[in-house]
Protein backbone atom coordinates (compact mmCIF):
# COMPACT_ATOMS: atom_id res chain seq x y z
CA UNK A 1 0.00 0.00 0.00
CA UNK A 2 3.01 2.48 0.67
CA UNK A 3 3.33 2.23 -3.41
CA UNK A 4 0.08 3.58 -3.88
CA UNK A 5 0.33 6.54 -1.18
CA UNK A 6 3.90 7.70 -3.16
CA UNK A 7 1.86 7.56 -6.43
CA UNK A 8 -0.98 9.90 -4.90
CA UNK A 9 1.62 12.23 -3.60
CA UNK A 10 3.56 12.41 -7.01
CA UNK A 11 0.72 13.21 -8.74
CA UNK A 12 -0.80 15.73 -6.32
CA UNK A 13 2.76 17.86 -6.20
CA UNK A 14 3.16 17.38 -10.63
CA UNK A 15 -0.60 18.91 -10.67
CA UNK A 16 0.39 21.83 -8.88
CA UNK A 17 3.58 22.40 -10.54
CA UNK A 18 1.75 22.38 -13.78
CA UNK A 19 -0.79 24.55 -12.12
CA UNK A 20 1.60 27.15 -10.97
CA UNK A 21 3.36 27.33 -14.45
CA UNK A 22 0.43 27.77 -16.31
CA UNK A 23 -0.19 30.68 -14.14
CA UNK A 24 2.73 32.45 -13.98
CA UNK A 25 3.07 32.17 -18.07
CA UNK A 26 -0.63 33.94 -18.18
CA UNK A 27 0.64 36.77 -16.01
CA UNK A 28 3.87 37.14 -18.06
CA UNK A 29 1.70 37.56 -21.16
CA UNK A 30 -0.59 39.96 -19.45
CA UNK A 31 1.80 42.19 -18.46
CA UNK A 32 4.15 41.98 -21.67
CA UNK A 33 1.09 43.12 -23.99
CA UNK A 34 0.00 46.11 -20.96
CA UNK A 35 3.41 46.92 -21.42
CA UNK A 36 2.80 47.45 -25.27
CA UNK A 37 -0.37 49.91 -24.78
CA UNK A 38 0.02 53.54 -24.62
CA UNK A 39 0.13 55.30 -20.73
CA UNK A 40 -3.49 56.07 -19.72
CA UNK A 41 -3.15 60.41 -19.57
CA UNK A 42 -2.76 62.33 -15.97
CA UNK A 43 -5.45 63.59 -14.49
CA UNK A 44 -4.78 67.14 -13.72
CA UNK A 45 -5.84 67.87 -10.10
CA UNK A 46 -8.26 70.94 -9.10
CA UNK A 47 -6.74 73.31 -6.50
CA UNK A 48 -6.97 77.48 -5.74
CA UNK A 49 -4.33 79.18 -6.57
CA UNK A 50 -3.46 83.09 -4.96
CA UNK A 51 -0.66 85.00 -5.81
CA UNK A 52 2.08 86.24 -3.20
CA UNK A 53 1.89 89.46 -2.18
CA UNK A 54 4.05 92.18 -0.61
CA UNK A 55 2.47 94.25 1.39
CA UNK A 56 3.34 96.67 4.37
CA UNK A 57 3.60 95.22 8.00
CA UNK A 58 4.49 96.59 11.13
CA UNK A 59 5.53 94.18 13.55
CA UNK A 60 3.63 94.18 16.80
CA UNK A 61 3.60 92.39 20.76
CA UNK A 62 0.51 90.62 22.22
CA UNK A 63 -0.15 92.69 25.58
CA UNK A 64 -3.11 92.09 28.07
CA UNK A 65 -5.32 94.89 29.01
CA UNK A 66 -7.78 95.40 31.90
CA UNK A 67 -11.07 97.43 30.69
CA UNK A 68 -11.57 100.56 33.53
CA UNK A 69 -15.33 102.60 33.39
CA UNK A 70 -14.56 106.32 32.69
CA UNK A 71 -16.06 106.89 35.92
CA UNK A 72 -15.64 104.70 38.78
CA UNK A 73 -16.48 104.85 42.61
CA UNK A 74 -17.52 102.87 45.97
CA UNK A 75 -19.57 104.35 47.64
CA UNK A 76 -18.78 104.61 51.78
CA UNK A 77 -20.98 106.35 53.95
CA UNK A 78 -18.90 109.44 55.99
CA UNK A 79 -20.49 109.34 59.12
CA UNK A 80 -21.75 106.15 61.33
CA UNK A 81 -25.52 105.08 61.63
CA UNK A 82 -28.03 102.34 60.99
CA UNK A 83 -29.52 102.27 57.36
CA UNK A 84 -33.44 103.71 57.05
CA UNK A 85 -33.95 102.12 53.76
CA UNK A 86 -32.36 100.93 50.76
CA UNK A 87 -33.71 102.78 46.83
CA UNK A 88 -31.66 100.95 44.71
CA UNK A 89 -31.53 97.03 43.67
CA UNK A 90 -28.72 95.30 42.40
CA UNK A 91 -27.50 95.65 38.72
CA UNK A 92 -29.81 99.21 38.18
CA UNK A 93 -29.28 102.09 36.42
CA UNK A 94 -29.61 105.21 38.19
CA UNK A 95 -29.16 109.15 37.07
CA UNK A 96 -26.89 111.33 39.17
CA UNK A 97 -28.24 112.50 42.71
CA UNK A 98 -30.38 109.96 42.92
CA UNK A 99 -30.97 108.46 46.78
CA UNK A 100 -29.49 105.22 47.21
CA UNK A 101 -29.43 104.86 51.09
CA UNK A 102 -30.49 106.67 53.98
CA UNK A 103 -29.91 106.68 57.21
CA UNK A 104 -31.52 107.50 60.82
CA UNK A 105 -31.55 110.67 61.69
CA UNK A 106 -34.11 111.05 64.40
CA UNK A 107 -31.11 112.45 66.98
CA UNK A 108 -29.74 115.01 64.52
CA UNK A 109 -33.23 116.07 63.93
CA UNK A 110 -34.00 116.63 67.82
CA UNK A 111 -30.50 118.46 67.71
CA UNK A 112 -31.57 120.38 64.69
CA UNK A 113 -35.00 121.62 66.76
CA UNK A 114 -32.51 122.71 69.72
CA UNK A 115 -30.47 124.61 67.30
CA UNK A 116 -33.38 126.58 65.60
CA UNK A 117 -34.84 127.16 69.24
CA UNK A 118 -31.57 128.87 70.14
CA UNK A 119 -31.72 130.36 67.06
CA UNK A 120 -35.21 132.11 67.95
CA UNK A 121 -33.70 132.87 70.96
CA UNK A 122 -30.26 134.72 70.05
CA UNK A 123 -33.04 137.02 67.74
CA UNK A 124 -34.90 137.69 70.57
CA UNK A 125 -31.29 138.64 72.22
CA UNK A 126 -31.07 140.68 69.11
CA UNK A 127 -34.28 142.58 69.57
CA UNK A 128 -33.66 143.10 73.22
CA UNK A 129 -30.45 144.83 72.82
CA UNK A 130 -31.61 146.90 69.97
CA UNK A 131 -34.04 148.47 72.16
CA UNK A 132 -31.39 148.89 75.03
CA UNK A 133 -29.24 150.42 72.58
CA UNK A 134 -31.58 152.55 71.39
CA UNK A 135 -32.62 153.79 74.64
CA UNK A 136 -28.97 154.04 76.13
CA UNK A 137 -28.17 156.22 73.07
CA UNK A 138 -31.50 158.93 73.46
CA UNK A 139 -30.04 159.01 77.29
CA UNK A 140 -26.35 159.85 75.84
CA UNK A 141 -28.05 162.50 74.07
CA UNK A 142 -29.80 163.96 76.09
CA UNK A 143 -26.78 164.07 79.21
CA UNK A 144 -24.84 166.16 76.24
CA UNK A 145 -27.51 168.72 75.97
CA UNK A 146 -27.58 169.21 79.74
CA UNK A 147 -24.32 169.47 80.24
CA UNK A 148 -23.53 171.86 77.75
CA UNK A 149 -26.22 173.89 79.46
CA UNK A 150 -24.37 173.01 82.75
CA UNK A 151 -27.58 171.61 84.15
CA UNK A 152 -26.32 168.38 84.68
CA UNK A 153 -23.55 166.65 86.63
CA UNK A 154 -20.28 165.96 84.60
CA UNK A 155 -20.75 162.19 86.31
CA UNK A 156 -23.71 161.83 84.54
CA UNK A 157 -22.93 161.89 80.89
CA UNK A 158 -19.87 159.36 82.09
CA UNK A 159 -22.38 157.22 83.44
CA UNK A 160 -24.58 157.71 79.98
CA UNK A 161 -22.07 157.12 77.90
CA UNK A 162 -20.78 153.63 79.75
CA UNK A 163 -24.49 152.46 79.52
CA UNK A 164 -24.27 153.59 76.05
CA UNK A 165 -21.14 151.43 75.48
CA UNK A 166 -22.74 148.61 77.79
CA UNK A 167 -26.24 148.17 75.72
CA UNK A 168 -23.55 147.93 71.91
CA UNK A 169 -21.61 145.01 73.57
CA UNK A 170 -24.88 143.67 74.35
CA UNK A 171 -25.76 144.15 71.36
CA UNK A 172 -22.85 142.46 69.62
CA UNK A 173 -23.22 139.64 71.88
CA UNK A 174 -26.32 139.16 70.91
CA UNK A 175 -25.34 138.76 67.33
CA UNK A 176 -22.44 136.56 67.76
CA UNK A 177 -24.98 133.87 69.74
CA UNK A 178 -27.12 134.34 66.60
CA UNK A 179 -24.41 133.78 64.35
CA UNK A 180 -23.61 130.43 66.80
CA UNK A 181 -26.83 129.35 66.45
CA UNK A 182 -27.03 129.87 62.38
CA UNK A 183 -24.08 127.65 62.62
CA UNK A 184 -25.79 124.60 64.92
CA UNK A 185 -28.16 124.62 62.44
CA UNK A 186 -26.14 124.22 59.82
CA UNK A 187 -23.74 121.38 61.59
CA UNK A 188 -26.51 119.64 62.00
CA UNK A 189 -28.65 119.88 58.59
CA UNK A 190 -25.15 119.16 57.23
CA UNK A 191 -25.05 115.65 59.13
CA UNK A 192 -28.69 114.95 58.27
CA UNK A 193 -27.45 115.59 54.86
CA UNK A 194 -24.43 113.42 54.72
CA UNK A 195 -26.86 110.16 56.21
CA UNK A 196 -28.52 111.06 52.97
CA UNK A 197 -26.23 108.80 50.36
CA UNK A 198 -26.58 110.02 46.83
CA UNK A 199 -25.06 108.81 43.23
CA UNK A 200 -22.48 111.28 42.27
CA UNK A 201 -23.13 110.40 38.71
CA UNK A 202 -25.18 108.52 35.89
CA UNK A 203 -24.25 104.99 36.51
CA UNK A 204 -24.49 101.10 37.21
CA UNK A 205 -24.79 99.58 40.47
CA UNK A 206 -23.20 96.45 41.30
CA UNK A 207 -24.65 93.77 43.65
CA UNK A 208 -27.07 94.97 46.76
CA UNK A 209 -24.85 93.80 49.89
CA UNK A 210 -27.08 96.14 52.29
CA UNK A 211 -30.17 96.67 54.14
CA UNK A 212 -31.93 98.45 56.10
CA UNK A 213 -32.00 97.51 60.19
CA UNK A 214 -27.14 97.04 59.35
CA UNK A 215 -25.48 99.52 61.47
CA UNK A 216 -22.91 100.52 59.46
CA UNK A 217 -19.71 101.72 61.06
CA UNK A 218 -17.90 104.80 59.46
CA UNK A 219 -16.24 104.57 55.97
CA UNK A 220 -18.07 101.38 55.77
CA UNK A 221 -18.62 100.19 51.63
CA UNK A 222 -21.79 100.39 50.09
CA UNK A 223 -21.65 99.91 46.60
CA UNK A 224 -19.72 100.14 43.61
CA UNK A 225 -20.64 102.22 40.68
CA UNK A 226 -19.60 102.14 36.66
CA UNK A 227 -19.88 104.95 35.11
CA UNK A 228 -23.13 104.81 32.23
CA UNK A 229 -20.90 105.66 28.87
CA UNK A 230 -20.57 104.59 25.20
CA UNK A 231 -17.13 104.51 25.63
CA UNK A 232 -14.68 102.81 27.84
CA UNK A 233 -11.57 102.68 28.78
CA UNK A 234 -8.82 100.07 27.96
CA UNK A 235 -5.86 100.21 30.02
CA UNK A 236 -2.63 98.01 28.89
CA UNK A 237 0.99 97.75 29.97
CA UNK A 238 4.09 98.36 27.63
CA UNK A 239 8.02 97.75 27.83
CA UNK A 240 10.25 100.82 28.79
CA UNK A 241 12.41 100.00 25.21
CA UNK A 242 8.85 99.83 23.20
CA UNK A 243 7.11 103.11 24.71
CA UNK A 244 8.63 105.74 22.40
CA UNK A 245 6.26 103.62 19.64
CA UNK A 246 3.19 104.43 21.87
CA UNK A 247 1.87 108.16 21.51
CA UNK A 248 -1.49 109.49 22.38
CA UNK A 249 -3.58 109.24 19.09
CA UNK A 250 -1.99 106.01 17.82
CA UNK A 251 -4.09 103.38 17.09
CA UNK A 252 -3.64 99.77 18.40
CA UNK A 253 -5.79 96.81 17.96
CA UNK A 254 -7.91 94.94 20.99
CA UNK A 255 -9.70 91.04 20.56
CA UNK A 256 -11.64 89.56 23.12
CA UNK A 257 -14.52 87.26 22.43
CA UNK A 258 -17.09 89.72 23.36
CA UNK A 259 -15.67 92.06 20.37
CA UNK A 260 -16.09 89.33 18.25
CA UNK A 261 -13.98 87.32 15.80
CA UNK A 262 -12.79 90.41 14.37
CA UNK A 263 -9.97 92.64 16.64
CA UNK A 264 -11.58 96.37 17.17
CA UNK A 265 -9.33 99.58 16.57
CA UNK A 266 -8.48 101.49 19.75
CA UNK A 267 -7.18 104.77 20.12
CA UNK A 268 -4.28 105.59 22.68
CA UNK A 269 -5.42 108.67 24.64
CA UNK A 270 -2.82 108.49 27.58
CA UNK A 271 0.47 107.54 29.20
CA UNK A 272 1.46 107.08 32.65
CA UNK A 273 4.20 109.85 34.16
CA UNK A 274 6.24 106.92 35.55
CA UNK A 275 7.16 103.44 34.91
CA UNK A 276 6.48 100.65 37.20
CA UNK A 277 9.49 100.05 38.88
CA UNK A 278 9.17 95.96 39.39
CA UNK A 279 8.21 95.32 35.72
CA UNK A 280 9.91 98.06 33.98
CA UNK A 281 6.29 98.74 32.10
CA UNK A 282 4.63 101.58 31.27
CA UNK A 283 1.05 102.16 31.61
CA UNK A 284 -0.88 103.08 28.39
CA UNK A 285 -4.46 104.41 28.70
CA UNK A 286 -6.82 103.98 25.65
CA UNK A 287 -10.67 104.51 24.74
CA UNK A 288 -12.86 102.57 23.15
CA UNK A 289 -16.45 102.10 21.77
CA UNK A 290 -18.47 99.92 24.17
CA UNK A 291 -22.33 99.37 22.20
CA UNK A 292 -24.19 97.45 24.38
CA UNK A 293 -22.27 97.24 27.33
CA UNK A 294 -20.47 94.13 26.21
CA UNK A 295 -17.22 95.26 27.72
CA UNK A 296 -17.39 95.37 31.69
CA UNK A 297 -14.71 96.74 33.85
CA UNK A 298 -12.29 94.43 35.00
CA UNK A 299 -12.54 92.21 31.87
CA UNK A 300 -9.29 91.18 30.09
CA UNK A 301 -8.76 92.09 26.48
CA UNK A 302 -6.04 90.94 24.25
CA UNK A 303 -3.97 94.05 23.24
CA UNK A 304 -1.28 94.38 19.65
CA UNK A 305 1.16 96.99 20.19
CA UNK A 306 2.98 98.17 17.83
CA UNK A 307 7.32 96.88 18.30
CA UNK A 308 8.89 98.06 15.04
CA UNK A 309 8.71 99.86 12.22
CA UNK A 310 6.80 99.54 9.22
CA UNK A 311 8.62 97.28 6.67
CA UNK A 312 7.21 95.45 3.28
CA UNK A 313 6.89 91.77 3.18
CA UNK A 314 5.92 88.77 0.91
CA UNK A 315 2.76 87.40 2.05
CA UNK A 316 0.46 84.04 1.26
CA UNK A 317 -2.96 82.48 2.64
CA UNK A 318 -2.45 80.26 5.33
CA UNK A 319 -4.23 77.32 3.64
CA UNK A 320 -0.58 77.37 1.12
CA UNK A 321 1.56 76.27 3.44
CA UNK A 322 1.78 72.25 4.20
CA UNK A 323 3.91 71.64 6.86
CA UNK A 324 6.14 68.41 7.42
CA UNK A 325 8.73 67.67 10.12
CA UNK A 326 11.10 67.46 7.08
CA UNK A 327 10.24 71.14 6.35
CA UNK A 328 7.44 73.86 5.38
CA UNK A 329 6.89 73.89 1.55
CA UNK A 330 4.52 75.25 -0.76
CA UNK A 331 3.54 74.51 -4.59
CA UNK A 332 4.20 77.09 -7.26
CA UNK A 333 1.77 76.87 -9.80
CA UNK A 334 3.92 77.48 -13.21
CA UNK A 335 3.75 75.96 -16.79
CA UNK A 336 4.18 72.68 -18.00
CA UNK A 337 6.10 71.14 -20.96
CA UNK A 338 3.07 70.92 -23.19
CA UNK A 339 1.03 73.95 -24.16
CA UNK A 340 -1.30 75.74 -22.19
CA UNK A 341 -0.14 73.16 -19.20
CA UNK A 342 0.25 73.83 -15.78
CA UNK A 343 2.36 71.33 -13.27
CA UNK A 344 2.74 71.61 -9.58
CA UNK A 345 6.60 72.05 -7.99
CA UNK A 346 7.12 71.58 -4.26
CA UNK A 347 9.52 74.70 -2.89
CA UNK A 348 10.97 74.94 0.69
CA UNK A 349 9.89 78.34 2.61
CA UNK A 350 10.54 80.07 5.50
CA UNK A 351 8.10 81.12 7.45
CA UNK A 352 7.27 84.22 9.76
CA UNK A 353 4.25 85.99 11.61
CA UNK A 354 1.07 85.44 10.91
CA UNK A 355 -1.32 88.29 9.61
CA UNK A 356 -5.11 87.26 9.74
CA UNK A 357 -5.38 84.17 7.21
CA UNK A 358 -2.07 85.22 5.96
CA UNK A 359 1.38 83.96 6.71
CA UNK A 360 4.57 86.11 6.30
CA UNK A 361 7.48 84.01 3.98
CA UNK A 362 11.02 85.10 4.60
CA UNK A 363 12.56 82.50 2.53
CA UNK A 364 12.08 80.52 -0.84
CA UNK A 365 9.24 82.81 -2.59
CA UNK A 366 9.11 85.95 -5.02
CA UNK A 367 6.38 88.58 -5.33
CA UNK A 368 4.05 87.54 -7.98
CA UNK A 369 5.16 83.59 -7.58
CA UNK A 370 1.53 81.77 -7.98
CA UNK A 371 1.06 78.88 -5.34
CA UNK A 372 -1.69 76.34 -4.68
CA UNK A 373 -3.68 77.18 -1.44
CA UNK A 374 -6.89 74.90 -1.72
CA UNK A 375 -7.01 71.60 -2.56
CA UNK A 376 -3.04 71.72 -2.14
CA UNK A 377 -2.73 68.67 -0.19
CA UNK A 378 -3.83 66.51 -3.17
CA UNK A 379 -0.29 67.50 -5.34
CA UNK A 380 3.27 66.42 -5.63
CA UNK A 381 6.32 67.56 -7.37
CA UNK A 382 5.31 67.28 -11.09
CA UNK A 383 1.64 66.78 -10.92
CA UNK A 384 -0.85 68.23 -13.28
CA UNK A 385 -2.63 71.32 -12.02
CA UNK A 386 -6.17 72.82 -12.79
CA UNK A 387 -6.88 76.38 -11.40
CA UNK A 388 -9.87 76.44 -9.54
CA UNK A 389 -10.51 79.91 -11.34
CA UNK A 390 -8.76 81.56 -14.63
CA UNK A 391 -4.96 82.70 -14.02
CA UNK A 392 -3.83 84.93 -16.27
CA UNK A 393 -0.19 84.44 -18.19
CA UNK A 394 2.02 87.02 -19.77
CA UNK A 395 4.96 85.16 -21.53
CA UNK A 396 4.92 81.47 -20.03
CA UNK A 397 4.97 83.19 -16.64
CA UNK A 398 2.62 83.60 -13.36
CA UNK A 399 1.00 87.11 -13.44
CA UNK A 400 1.95 89.55 -11.34
CA UNK A 401 0.71 89.93 -7.70
CA UNK A 402 -2.19 92.19 -7.11
CA UNK A 403 -1.22 95.61 -5.28
CA UNK A 404 -2.45 94.62 -1.50
CA UNK A 405 -3.37 97.40 0.69
CA UNK A 406 -0.99 97.93 3.11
Amino acid sequence: MKWKTNLTAALVLGGVVVAGSGLAWWKIREIRIASRQPPHPEMPQAVSVSNARQVSWSPTAKLSGTVIALQSVVLRNEVAGTIREVRFDSGSLVEAGEVLVTLDTTTEQADQAVAQAAHRVAEAGIRTAEADLSWARSNYDRMIQASEARVAAVADLDRSRSELMGAQARLERAMAQLEQAQANILQVSTLIDKKTIRAPFKAWVGLRSVHPGQYLPEGANIVALQSDSPRIFLDFAVPQEQAFRVVPGLTVMAKAPVLGESPVAITVVALDAVADATTRTIRVRSVVDNPGRVLRPGMSVEIAAPVGDAVEVLTIPTTAVRRASYGDHVFLVVPGEQADSLVARQRFVRLGASLGNDVVVLEGITPGDLVATAGSFKLRDGALVMPAEDVPFASGTPAAADPAPA
